[in-house]
């Protein structure tokens, strides 16, 4: 049978390292090759046995080029958080999640590498890997070409074989692995990229062979560590004080209409105020009629809005009509509507009025928590009571001058003509939309 020959590309990117680590290979002799003119060339057969090889020991059985099964293994409880004297109490991590921001994340990955990759693989080809530690000590490790699931709230309607893009994610809730098996006396770490950066998941409770591992509440916490990669830079505006609190304090929230890139950008112009006011305009540009519309015609599915129709298309219409008149129009429409809405769904689920606005605001949490999970998901929705009780239904103080643009405010006449703005329009639908959101 004719060997077939593959180029210095070819063995790349079947071994999933670069070109240059294939060269240095080559340089050193430790992958077979022929020298053919002036080009590097190999036998993908001799490539495979030099790779069985290279990932195989009498304890390692290599099922294909990206996974694994070690026949046994350390029994591990987690990492050292601190020196630790002869006798001393140690403090030991068992379960965490960490960025590569995090100098942690290169000692924790080091450690593991040494255990469990180094002799196997070559560590400047992997972008991924997870490793299962079973309950009798042996590992399977796969490495790259992981099968992942991602279970996400998507903001739009999509097609089946349709590409998603990260602006159509309102939020991502689990990640699952297809076709691997995990057991509940499993240890685990899952080490994964994004973009530019690396995550790395850990989890050894289980090594003490009593406690079971809950599967699903695995998945629902691997999204959430995959959702804070995917998202990084909003949660790292919300966790710059300075410039979340003035973003908040203008009426802007990270809206659902807003991931995948809108919130960070609008953090941009708070970081720098140069040209601010040309800027934000600009970005409310991007707002169009055609863009609204595309966004609200989901809304009319859930029979609350369905009802209101007619009245929200009204404030939707002002709007878009782009006067001063259109967005005043807005405001005192859509303000009340919210309310209106919030109310009546409290009256519907619950068979009673509420005695005050504070049990609106935590019904919209309950709801929110309820379709978005935790608070750490993209509903935000601790964020979102506060941002209804301290924007939104915020109180005024005509003695004082604290008239801020509010449902209170609106409804009394007392909010400033200057409030009744673009800005303070588009947020409304924004408002409406998380409502959607939160209660469908």
């Amino acid at each position: 049978m004719e060997a077939k020959w593959m180029t210095l590309d070819e063995v790349a990117d079947y071994l999933q390292i670069s070109k240059d680590s294939v060269y240095r290979l080559v340089q050193k002799n430790e992958i077979p090759a022929s020298k053919i003119g002036n080009l590097w060339r190999f036998k993908k057969e001799e490539v495979d046995e030099w790779f069985k090889k290279r990932a195989s020991t009498p304890d390692i059985v290599t099922l294909n080029p990206y996974h694994i099964r070690i026949q046994h293994v350390e029994r591990l409880v987690g990492f050292s958080t601190e020196d630790t004297a002869p006798n001393g109490i140690a403090k030991i991590l068992a379960k965490a999640f960490v960025c590569s921001d995090d100098p942690a994340f290169y000692l924790y990955s080091d450690q593991i590498s040494k255990l469990f990759l180094n002799k196997r693989y070559l560590l400047d080809g992997i972008h991924n890997y997870l490793i299962l530690i079973h309950g009798d000590l042996s590992a399977d490790v796969y490495v790259n070409n992981i099968p992942m699931q991602i279970r996400m709230l998507s903001k739009r309607n999509l097609k089946a074989g349709e590409p998603v893009r990260q602006d159509d994610i309102a939020n991502i809730t689990d990640l699952r692995f297809v076709g691997i098996d995990i057991k509940e006396d499993d240890c685990v770490i899952f080490c994964f990229k994004k973009g530019w950066k690396f995550g790395l998941f850990f989890d050894f409770c289980q090594a003490d062979q009593k406690t079971l591992l809950d599967i699903d509440g695995l998945y629902h916490v691997l999204g959430g560590c995959y959702r804070y990669l995917a998202f990084q830079e909003i949660y790292s505006v919300l966790e710059n004080e300075k410039v979340f609190e003035a973003l908040f304090s203008d009426g802007w929230f990270p809206f659902i209409q807003l991931l995948g890139g809108g919130f960070q950008e609008l953090a941009k112009f708070y970081k720098d105020k140069n040209k601010f006011s040309s800027a934000i305009e600009a970005f409310i540009d991007k707002f169009d009629g055609d863009r609204i519309r595309l966004f609200i015609e989901r809304w009319w599915a859930n029979p609350l809005f369905k009802k209101k129709q007619k009245i929200l298309e009204a404030g939707i219409n002002a709007y878009i009509s782009g006067t001063n008149e259109g967005y005043i129009t807005c405001i005192k429409t859509l303000y009340s509507e919210i309310e209106g809405i919030i109310r009546i769904r409290y009256v519907e689920e619950l068979g009673h009025d509420p005695k005050k606005f504070p049990d609106l605001i935590a019904y919209v949490e309950q709801k929110a928590e309820g379709k978005f999970g935790a608070r750490g998901s993209l509903g935000f929705s601790d964020l979102f009571y506060r941002y209804l009780k301290d924007i939104f239904f915020k109180d005024f103080d005509l003695k004082t001058g604290k008239v801020d643009l509010s449902r209170h405010t609106t409804s009394h006449g007392v909010a400033d003509e200057k409030d009744y703005n673009r800005m303070k329009a588009l947020q409304a639908i924004l408002i409406l939309d998380q409502m959607y959101f939160y209660l469908t």
